[in-house]
């Protein structure tokens, strides 16, 4: 019965894992867009591997989000994830000759592919893993919710290009796992873990690591028996410390000063600042049940809410410390900022905390009682995060409201970044099909015209702009030769 069990195991990983693969190898992007986010990266890339520096002044790609300092212009948001891609890509440039001028496509295509797979597969095997913990239900379910926290969601949609959001909800999941097995075996080992992950996770995004790096540091004092807490609850701090030393040494190796460059360091001008200068509540809504709003495009999340919350009291202290501390980083990203997470696919900032989400929702569905719909109800809800998960991934980094930085009549206020994707998608695939027509009626055609001009041309499309020249010329903005 056992060896049954471990081959279905088996099984279900190949599968899930393979099916991931073979969607990395199909979606993942060959170019790259005009928002900062994603060219920075590349930049910083390719100066690192080709180079041998950070500055980014002699790279092929360009970035608003740069700052100058020593008369070198840097990519200036956190450098370990390019630094730790440049690793990755200096052997294949040095030992194949692969750079990014003679190779550019290729170049893109593997970076994005590479990280791309990796964390996606590493998030459903160790979701699975930590749901099989969960008594009731079979494994092929549990390998099935394991999957759809992947492509059911905006991890999915982020997946097909560099970013550093979904390595940083990787970072937090690991230091959750970690700190699960310690509430069952408390060792110092799991400890470390646990601390080495948030602080990851903080070289990645800085507030996860805080409010993560917080949650963990607490897990392990409550959990901790009492004649192994001071210990344990050091070699968590020390772990996370140590990681905040190593990216301050890489920021001064980098730029010869140890705090981030976005955040402004030594008279450097960042490109980071906390804002909120529209209605609270107009921008709350939009970034949760709205045109941005993670339960719309996530219902299933909401489940995994639900759960947090009516089982609180009853939860291992563990978890009550990282439902805290999910709440608190959303909480963060809703008040000291209003900008929706800039030209991308609904709100980027909200993805680490959606391996967590998912975990209590699938707990919630694994739970719960039988009845007549809940295998439709459920299938639907799932099916529909993939939608809008896999829409996100045909542009991650999209023309989309700004929120504060977008002014009132700007075209991209009356699109959802689901509605603008799926109509340059269906434009682009289908331009003759009843949905794209559907689109065109639900927007009205000239904004239509003007969001998928702008879209391609962010894209580096201009096939599609020619091909909306002769379609729409007397609504076409511009003019190709």
């Amino acid at each position: 019965m056992k060896t049954f069990l471990k081959r279905k195991i088996r099984i279900c990983k190949l599968a899930g894992s393979l099916f991931l693969l073979g969607f990395a190898l199909l979606y993942s992007h060959v170019e790259v867009g005009m928002s900062g986010n994603e060219s920075g990266r590349f930049a910083t890339i390719q100066a690192i591997a080709e180079q041998g520096v950070f500055y980014i002044e002699k790279t092929n790609f360009r970035t608003v989000d740069r700052s100058v300092r020593n008369n070198h212009v840097y990519y200036d948001k956190l450098p370990l994830l390019s630094l730790c891609l440049a690793g990755v890509y200096a052997p294949l440039h040095k030992v194949f000759k692969i750079n990014f001028v003679d190779n550019y496509h290729l170049s893109v295509y593997l970076m994005n592919l590479i990280l791309g797979a990796a964390v996606n597969i590493l998030l459903f095997l160790w979701l699975f893993d930590l749901l099989r913990a969960v008594k009731r239900g079979s494994c092929e379910l549990k390998a099935l919710l394991a999957l759809g926290c992947v492509c059911g969601s905006w991890i999915i949609s982020y997946s097909t290009m560099l970013n550093n959001h979904t390595p940083a909800a990787l970072a937090v999941l690991g230091s959750f796992i970690a700190l699960m097995r310690y509430s069952k075996v408390s060792t110092v080992r799991a400890a470390l873990t646990a601390g080495f992950a948030t602080g990851i996770a903080g070289l990645l995004e800085v507030p996860c690591g805080l409010f993560f790096g917080l949650a963990a540091l607490s897990g392990v004092f409550l959990a901790a028996p009492r004649e192994k807490r001071l210990l344990h609850t050091a070699a968590v701090a020390g772990a996370g410390a140590l990681c905040v030393g190593a990216g301050m040494v890489i920021n001064f190796v980098a730029y010869d000063t140890v705090f981030p460059l976005y955040m402004g360091s030594q008279g450097v001008k960042g490109t980071y600042s906390p804002s909120m200068h529209s209605d609270v509540f107009y921008y709350w809504y939009h970034a949760l049940l709205g045109d941005r709003g993670i339960f719309i495009y996530t219902p299933f999340l909401l489940a995994g809410v639900w759960y947090a919350a009516r089982h609180f009291k009853a939860l291992r202290s563990v978890e009550k410390t990282f439902a805290a501390a999910a709440a608190c980083v959303m909480l963060f990203y809703l008040t000291c900022t209003d900008e929706f997470g800039g030209q991308s696919y609904g709100l980027r900032y909200f993805i680490p905390v959606i391996p967590l989400l998912w975990y209590w929702g699938s707990r919630q569905v694994l739970e719960m009682p039988s009845f007549k719909w809940k295998e439709i109800l459920l299938a639907g809800v799932i099916l529909w995060g993939v939608v809008t998960g896999v829409t996100g991934a045909y542009m991650p980094f999209c023309i989309g409201n700004e929120g504060a930085r977008s002014p009132e009549g700007h075209f991209s206020r009356n699109f959802s970044s689901f509605g603008g994707n799926l109509l340059c998608w269906s434009y682009e695939n289908f331009p003759e099909s009843t949905l794209t027509r559907r689109l065109y009626e639900r927007y009205g055609l000239p904004e239509c015209v003007l969001y998928m001009y702008w879209s391609f041309f962010h894209q580096k499309k201009m096939e599609m702009l020619r091909r909306m020249q002769v379609d729409f010329p007397e609504l076409f903005p511009g003019r190709m030769k």
